[in-house]
């Protein structure tokens, strides 16, 4: 019986060593064809406008499981993408102006070697593109095509006889990008608050300040402009907002507001470059209330690391 038994557990092996391989191998060896294509469609780049504005676009390979020469997609620019809604969804996207950006290279991205993907980086003019109040919002947009490659095919699309889409074309690319200011984002918020009669005699003083910074409340700038941000509230958050416009010659900052409550807001501010910080003086009134202000804001995280991947 023993020795029954040792035989059907090595004709069992044997039978699973031959019906295994082949489907192993299927894990090892490249594909049928290698192919290049944009992991993303609609890409939307949200850029701090810091001196060095840049950011990367690139293609993919798939179809192999290692690269072992140096492969390329060219590409060009392609403005007739934004003029079919099948690309661009509806969105009435604009073509990014070409003396707001240059590339690295014009017409090839190289996928080296030991790499699965390619790209060129695309660098904005800081000063043509902030001056553009387009670009605080979803307006511009880079279409890019893969118009060649060195591998065996470009990821196009494929449809039944009907025309119907079985799988979508990803050989192109619509970029949209737009910029936030480099004040802008979550800054810890402490200071003083002191409320004032007619007479300018105080009435009530808040201290909204703890020694941990990170107990201390929060405010939420937004971005205005490249060098304005606003404020989402004044003082021990009473309700309105203030515009803070850094000069970025000397880090003075003038204060003014544009909401119709907020009356005699006069003050003087401070940026710190270094700390990141503002340093608020000012006074105002609202609902025939005084008050007068020492803020401190210190930012909690440098802006470009809120920001992930977002499509549009």
């Amino acid at each position: 019986m023993m020795r029954h038994s040792k035989i059907y557990i090595g004709i069992f092996l044997l039978l699973t060593g031959l019906f295994s391989c082949e489907p192993y191998e299927d894990y090892l060896g490249d594909f049928d064809y290698s192919i290049v294509y944009f992991g993303t469609q609609k890409p939307l780049r949200t850029i701090v406008a810091y001196d060095n504005m840049e950011f990367k676009v690139g293609v993919a390979l798939g179809g192999k499981r290692s690269n072992e020469v140096d492969e390329y997609a060219d590409f060009s620019v392609d403005p007739s993408l934004l003029d079919d809604d099948t690309f661009t969804e509806g969105n009435d996207f604009e073509l990014l102006p070409a003396d707001y950006y240059s590339l690295s290279n014009d017409s090839r991205m190289v996928i080296p070697a030991g790499k699965f993907i390619g790209d060129v980086t695309v660098t904005l003019d800081r000063e043509a593109f902030t001056s553009d109040p387009k670009a605080l919002s979803t307006t511009y947009a880079l279409p890019i095509r893969i118009t060649g490659s060195s591998l065996d095919s470009i990821s196009s699309g494929n449809y039944d006889e009907a025309g119907n889409v079985i799988n979508p074309p990803k050989d192109y690319t619509i970029l949209v990008v737009k910029y936030i200011s480099p004040y802008h984002g979550t800054y810890y918020h402490k200071g003083t608050q002191q409320e004032l009669d007619e007479n300018g005699e105080l009435i009530e003083e808040t201290v909204y300040n703890n020694d941990d910074l990170s107990k201390n409340g929060t405010w939420a700038l937004s971005t205005v402009d490249r060098t304005q941000v606003m404020t989402p509230a004044l003082g021990d958050n009473i309700s309105g907002s203030m515009v803070l416009n850094v000069n970025e010659s000397n880090n003075e900052v003038a204060i003014s507001t544009t909401d119709d409550n907020i009356v005699d807001l006069v003050g003087t501010a401070t940026y710190n470059a270094d700390e990141r910080t503002f340093y608020l003086d000012y006074s105002f009134t609202r609902n025939a209330r005084n008050f007068t202000v020492q803020d401190t804001l210190v930012l909690r995280r440098a802006p470009e690391l809120d920001l992930g991947f977002e499509e549009w």
